[in-house]
Parts: C-alpha cells; structure tokens; sequence
C-alpha cells in the first residue's frame, strides 16, 4: 500500500526540491563557493529561515542528510535474503538505491556539483556521508560474514569498496547520463575483471 502524503507534507517535498533546483542552478552557473545562502533563499522565493529549516549548512544542499539517504540504502541491505553472501547483498541494495537516485528530478543537478566542484567543505561533508553510511551497513555485513577472522576489517573494506564503485558510476552518469543502474551494474561487472 501506498503512504498518502497530507497537502502539508506535499508542500514541504515542494519546498525542499525548488530549494535543492535553485542552488544547483548557482552553483553550477556561478560556482560553490560564489553562491550564498542569501542568493539561494533570494532566487528561491523563501526567506533565509525557511533554507536553513531545511537545509542546516548550503553543503547540505548538495550532499543531503547523510541518515536519511543512509537509512534508506541500510534498509535495502537489510531487505535482501539473509542467506546471500555479503558482496551480493551489498551490490544489490546499491543498484536498488541507484534505482531511487534516478527517480529524484535533482540527482543530476546534485550529482554534476557533487562531482565537479571540488571545495574542501563539499568533501568534508561527502566524507562525513561515507562514514556515516559505512556505519549504518556495518552490522548487516558483519551479520552476513558471521564467524570469519578479520570481520570487521573485511566488512569494512567491502562497504569503502561498494559505496567506491557506487559513486564512480554516479560521477560519470552525472557527466555523460545514460542509465545510472545501467552504469553501476557495468562498474561492478568490471572490479570482477581485476
């Protein structure tokens, strides 16, 4: 069954993405660093309170609530059959997470400022995703190896390397598009050929 959305929580959505499709605009015009908060909110048509009741920092505009999008692709682990093995399972929830991304109108916009604007607080804040994600997947993997010397180190190792071969793919898909799921099942098929 389908969640009904109130009219209010509709707006909200309608906020948010107007928000997130202005300053990917500025940013992609102007650059990261030129854009400011002010301008945002200005060409948005809401005030600089409303952005930060969405968004605490204009990092955030880019990268996203890491524990949002983390619980989300944690979930999609925990939804696969118990009984398959750790890679597979991790492989799975990110083409099932690639899937979400492609059906968000600003992941293309998002995607092409992650990747193309290099700025020490745009990294700080992709890091801070990754270990926040790592995190989140750890105990499922770890379930998933059970008894095996090294299952921490290995568990992590393989979460670095998903969430790795994930956002290469989104990298190019944000430079040259195509099919993101498409691009990520490629991305993988070659880490087997190494």
């Amino acid at each position: 069954m389908t969640e009904r959305l109130s009219s209010r929580e509709i707006a909200r959505r309608a906020v948010r993405r107007q928000i997130e499709t202005v300053a990917m605009e500025l940013f992609l015009e102007s650059g990261f660093d030129a854009v400011t908060i002010d301008r945002i909110a200005a060409e948005a048509g809401v005030s600089q309170r409303t952005f930060f009741r969405y968004f605490p920092t204009k990092e955030d505009v880019v990268v996203g609530d890491p524990m949002e999008f983390g619980t989300i692709l944690r979930d999609l682990l925990e939804a696969r059959p118990a009984g398959e093995p750790a890679a597979e399972a991790v492989r799975r929830a990110l083409e099932g997470f690639a899937q979400l991304v492609e059906q968000n109108p600003a992941a293309p916009g998002i995607s092409k400022v992650m990747f193309t604007i290099g700025t020490p607080g745009l990294r700080a804040k992709h890091i801070e995703k990754n270990t926040v994600w790592q995190e989140l997947l750890l105990p499922d993997v770890l379930r998933r190896f059970g008894d095996v010397r090294d299952a921490e180190l290995v568990a992590r190792a393989l979460i670095a390397s998903g969430l790795a071969v994930f956002e290469t793919a989104l990298a190019y898909w944000a430079a040259h598009g195509g099919d993101l799921g498409d691009l990520l099942a490629r991305a993988f098929e070659g880490q087997r050929l190494t």
